[in-house]
């Protein structure tokens, strides 16, 4: 069932679970990860980035996800990563996203606030949640490219400043994760900063948002749980699961011209992927009925 994504977040989840927000390009992606959803009875919330927005088209994208979404047996929310472009986010708040994350930490921090302000507003209005961010995060997501050098750790009372003046839902945070594969091929090796989570997390007070999640260790990620992190980003881990499987596919069935029998084990890599992730992150087990 489409759910609206504040519908996750009734009762007590912040500090004792995250969802995992699972990043889509497609509608093999999307199947694989309802289907982990559904197999393990958990609510799930799906992403979907500018970059995968510019390949399939706004409306395109959001009746695929919206539509396998509908027909799910779990909740699942819907929600646009990473939005420089405004009016493209206002168009996606306009077609049914729940959320939206406006991005534009590489801005100053009045620029940042004053554009992120706009969007609450605009958005509130409109039924939906804003997330935005405050600190830079390393590597490279889509149109995000932010070298080591320019990379900026979020400051506690930042954060409590950009949410004071913003009125944001949700919060990203730069506190050591890298974005891309880089860390997963042994470039990078993210160093989490858990007491600043916390410490963030204990003065504003609302759900806390860790991107650039994929590779970090799964001691680290029940260790953010704990601080404040609620939703957890993936995206590189699933493109992995995606391109192996289907590179395998070819190989297998080198005389196969069918595209569903060739993307059938794609899916399948996709779900048991999303599988661990969800296993990982669900630890009590939360199920959340639509309203």
């Amino acid at each position: 069932m489409l759910v609206h994504i504040k519908e996750l977040f009734q009762g007590d989840v912040v500090g004792k679970f995250a969802y995992p927000a699972f990043n889509t390009q497609n509608l093999e992606t999307t199947m694989g990860i309802i289907a982990a959803a559904e197999e393990l009875n958990v609510p799930a919330i799906i992403d979907v980035s500018e970059g995968a927005i510019k390949y399939a088209g706004l409306s395109t994208i959001f009746e695929i996800m919206a539509t396998l979404a509908i027909k799910a047996k779990v909740p699942v929310a819907l929600h646009m990563d990473h939005g420089k472009d405004v009016e493209q986010l206002r168009a996606g708040i306009e077609l049914g996203f729940s959320s939206v994350m406006i991005d534009h930490s590489a801005d100053d921090v009045a620029k940042n606030i004053q554009d992120t302000k706009e969007l609450v507003n605009f958005a509130h209005a409109e039924g939906a949640w804003v997330q935005g961010e405050i600190g830079k995060i390393r590597g490279s997501e889509d149109w995000v490219n932010v070298s080591d050098a320019e990379a900026l750790l979020t400051k506690p009372s930042e954060a409590l400043e950009f949410c004071k003046a913003t009125g944001v839902d949700t919060l990203a945070c730069s506190v050591g994760t890298v974005h891309g594969i880089i860390k997963i091929r042994g470039g990078v090796t993210p160093h989490v900063d858990i007491k600043r989570i916390g410490e963030i997390y204990n003065l504003v007070k609302i759900p806390l948002v860790l991107h650039g999640a994929s590779g970090v260790d799964e001691n680290v990620i029940h260790e953010v749980i704990s601080n404040g992190i609620a939703i957890i980003n993936i995206d590189t881990e699933l493109r992995i699961a995606f391109s192996e499987a289907l590179r395998k596919s070819l190989s297998d069935q080198p005389e196969e011209v069918d595209p569903r029998h060739i993307l059938k084990p794609v899916v399948e890599a996709v779900k048991q992927a999303a599988i661990k992730k969800l296993i990982q992150f669900n630890t009590r087990n939360i199920v959340v009925s639509s309203q």
